[in-house]
């Protein structure tokens, strides 16, 4: 790597440093109430995960331009713009997670620290899963700028329909209300619910990452991995149920019961699981 390179490489890492570092204390500086205190001294989980969240989706969204053509300083502005691009995301995502969950506006800044845990794991599981969306969409070519650019759109697009789709998905097949459950503060359900979301982001990324091929071959892809997403992961929680969560803890006590130890474990392996078909994918869909 010549001095150039290694300069904008420097360069590449700093935009994103100083992105995210603005707006943390941006938010620190527009909520009425002392952000330090809810998340350092009342260690308030359910407003830290959703900080944490915004966050991955800056940072893993842009990932795939980091180191990206060092001999060009035009890299910059892509860096700089995949940035704000994935940081405008963010905001929309939090829009959609209130709809979603809560089913009202926004919630207010003056109320962020009055989001329950629950709330805001799904709200982080939504956030892995489009951060992983957005990633893909800044990977690899296409033909001209102008088909890049609507790639990325029609993709952005598509994958946050997927994650909204797969929680309703979700709601179908889990036991009881999950809606309610979890805006009643059921932390297994959030727990759960927040892999199905980042599991299903993983196997988008499988589909969604490389060359622009054509839209038909890339759209049917897409739609591919969307249904393998869907079937794939519920097969494996029954596994999971059948051959891992023995005894008296199954995927009616977990939540029933809030089995958080249980839920955790299966939240997890949903992930695990979502690895291996997101390579699969990534290697028979075009």
């Amino acid at each position: 790597m010549n001095g150039t390179a290694a300069l904008i490489a420097v360069l590449q890492v700093l935009i994103v440093i100083v992105a995210v570092g603005g707006g943390w204390w941006l938010l620190n500086a527009v909520t009425s109430f002392d952000d330090h205190d809810e998340l350092w001294e009342r260690a308030n989980w359910g407003y830290l995960v959703q900080r944490v969240g915004f966050v991955a989706v800056q940072v893993i969204g842009v990932s795939s331009l980091i180191g990206q053509d060092l001999e060009n300083w035009s890299s910059l502005a892509w860096v700089g713009g995949g940035i704000v691009w994935a940081t405008l995301l963010a905001i929309v995502g939090f829009w959609i997670t209130d709809w979603m969950i809560l089913r009202t506006r926004a919630t207010q800044l003056a109320a962020l620290n009055t989001v329950s845990r629950s709330v805001g794991l799904v709200r982080l599981g939504f956030y892995l899963g489009l951060a992983l969306v957005v990633r893909a969409t800044f990977v690899g070519h296409a033909p001209n700028l102008r088909t890049s650019l609507t790639s990325i759109g029609v993709f952005t697009v598509a994958g946050i329909a997927g994650l909204v789709i797969a929680f309703y998905l979700h709601s179908l097949v889990a036991h009881g209300n999950l809606r309610a459950a979890v805006v009643a503060g059921g932390d297994t359900q959030g727990l759960e619910s927040a892999a199905v979301l980042t599991a299903v982001g993983l196997i988008l990324y499988g589909a969604m990452a490389g060359d622009f091929t054509t839209w038909p071959e890339s759209l049917a892809g897409f739609g591919m991995a969307l249904g393998v997403a869907y079937v794939g992961l519920y097969v494996a929680r029954y596994l999971i149920d059948w051959f891992v969560l023995t005894g008296e803890c199954t995927l009616k006590t977990i939540h029933a019961q809030q089995q958080r130890g249980a839920a955790a474990l299966l939240a997890f392996l949903l992930v695990m699981v979502a690895l291996p078909i997101s390579a699969v994918v990534n290697l028979y869909v075009e």
